[in-house]
């Protein structure tokens, strides 16, 4: 059996589809149906089981400590319970445990499974979301962040921390692995200038609550949604200790190319600021360098996967130039 690094995307997924299957039953779900939904970072499935729906995730191995992933999970039921926020809320298994271990075909070591409530709703991409609505996932984020910045977590919480350390750090999530073979010279030049510069802004805010606390990480228009009952948020797999800044800047991220930016920009920022003070304007572009760069490091650790491998040396290519433009002009 080839290693799984070496499969074909349609092998990989087909291999992920039957560990899913076999998780199920771990979680009491017997004759479930199982249909693949995303394939990127992690494996994520739609489970149907009579009237209810769940989301079932697939963790590949070493990639998210265990104790990570297990404090993601407890964050998403403490927004559930305490914040009263729509995210989806985590289940457990029969043994009262929130993650099942499955094999794969491929692997030699298990996928660690957690299911979730399947939240309902409309999603938008960046071409389509209307301004009221790009407000309302402001205050959405606002709410979050006044929660997180009273929280005090237990001494079993883990998540990682995306300050300077986190985000560039040798520890870092984000950070590639051999897939650092990909970078040419001159692009790690470029981004030595930006973890500089990113160092000094991070230094002038500090990691009081009124700036740092837990964030969503990836707070993107695919991965928030509207219902009757407002806004939800789903994909908390790269929540982490970091700057509320970061949230704001991450949100910003698949619009800068249009025209419209800047109401963007404003309607964000007033939906933001209807609910809690908006942190300083001027540090954004800072960290929406931060995330672009973060993008890249992501792509280049995760070359195993057939679909990202393809690109991924163009994709490194263009945000590196964005981060050239950044440094020469402060704008992203």
């Amino acid at each position: 059996m080839k290693p799984f690094a070496e499969q074909s995307y349609d092998e990989q997924l087909a291999h992920l589809g039957e560990s899913a299957r076999r998780a199920l039953p771990q979680f009491g779900l017997q004759a479930a149906s199982v249909e693949p939904i995303l394939y990127g970072n992690n494996a994520v499935f739609r489970v149907n089981h009579g009237s209810a729906s769940y989301a079932l995730r697939l963790h590949r191995p070493g990639h998210k400590r265990i104790e990570w992933i297990r404090s993601e999970l407890r964050w998403l039921q403490l927004l559930h319970d305490e914040a009263g926020l729509q995210v989806p809320r985590p289940a457990t298994t029969v043994e009262g445990e929130p993650l099942a271990s499955v094999p794969c075909v491929g692997l030699e070591h298990p996928l660690q499974a957690a299911l979730l409530d399947w939240l309902d709703g409309t999603f938008y991409d960046a071409e389509t979301i209307a301004l009221e609505d790009v407000q309302r996932a402001g205050g959405f984020l606002a709410q979050l962040h006044t929660y997180a910045a009273r929280f005090v977590p237990l001494p079993d919480f883990v998540r990682p921390r995306l300050d300077w350390e986190g985000l560039f750090g040798e520890n870092s999530p984000y950070h590639p692995g051999e897939g650092e073979r990909i970078f040419t010279p001159e692009q790690r030049i470029v981004f030595a200038e930006v973890e500089v510069r990113i160092r000094s802004v991070m230094a002038q805010l500090g990691e009081t609550s009124e700036h740092f606390s837990m964030i969503h990480a990836d707070f993107l228009p695919q991965n928030y949604l509207f219902n009757t009952g407002g806004v939800g948020a789903i994909d908390f797999d790269d929540c982490a200790w970091g700057y509320f800044l970061y949230d704001l800047a991450t949100a910003l991220w698949w619009f800068r190319p249009q025209a419209r930016f800047p109401a963007v920009r404003q309607s964000l920022f007033e939906g933001y600021a209807a609910v809690r003070p908006l942190p300083d304007e001027s540090f954004v572009e800072a960290f929406s360098a931060a995330r672009h760069f973060a993008s890249i490091r992501w792509q280049a650790g995760h070359l195993h996967h057939p679909q990202i491998r393809e690109r991924a040396a163009e994709t490194i290519a263009r945000r590196t130039e964005d981060l050239r433009r950044f440094l020469k002009t402060g704008v992203l």
